[in-house]
């Protein structure tokens, strides 16, 4: 086989495998596909907040122990500020979750 036949042979063989899952993902830019990343997780955790949330309000005892853990702690105020950036467009399950966790002192 000559050198570039070898050439073609190689270049083939990389040209195989599986296409992206998404079609748009091979044209995209790093930052294109940073962004696309980022506003698929920011929609995933706002639906985790909400299904906390959704849990949190059924059980009293679930609720105490969420409430002892975070209110009034750093990791509260980390939590509230996380949960803020989330849910700017779900005022009512932000207010539920400040509720919870900012108003009080933990004693």
């Amino acid at each position: 086989m000559t050198e570039l036949g070898a050439a073609m042979s190689e270049t083939e063989k990389r040209g195989r495998g599986r296409p992206p899952k998404d079609a748009r993902v091979g044209a995209m830019s790093a930052a294109d596909r940073q962004a696309l990343y980022a506003a698929a997780r920011q929609r995933d955790m706002a639906e985790v907040a909400f299904a906390l949330k959704t849990a949190l309000a059924r059980s009293r005892t679930e609720r105490k122990a969420f409430v002892e853990t975070y209110r009034g702690t750093p990791s509260g105020e980390r939590l509230r500020r996380g949960l803020a950036r989330l849910l700017a467009d779900d005022p009512e399950t932000l207010a539920f979750f400040d509720g919870l966790i900012s108003s009080g002192d933990r004693k």
